[in-house]
């Protein structure tokens, strides 16, 4: 039963060891494309709406109409 001691402990640092490369791997993938770059402002954004407007819903004023 103590032999399989170092070869579990051994199992663990390996899978350890290729789970953080393979992490570090995705990250060092994910930096090569614009997924994560800033957006360019290009100011054709439309504006928000700053809540003055009646909303499309009312309030829902108790918690026993459903």
């Amino acid at each position: 039963m103590n032999g399989f001691v170092p070869v579990t402990g051994i199992a663990a640092v390996v899978a350890t060891v290729s789970m953080v490369l393979a992490m570090l791997y995705l990250v060092w993938l994910s930096m090569g494309d614009g997924t994560h770059a800033p957006s360019p402002d290009d100011g054709d954004r439309p504006e928000l709406d700053d809540g003055d407007a009646e909303e499309s819903q009312p309030e829902v004023t108790d918690g026993t109409s459903a």
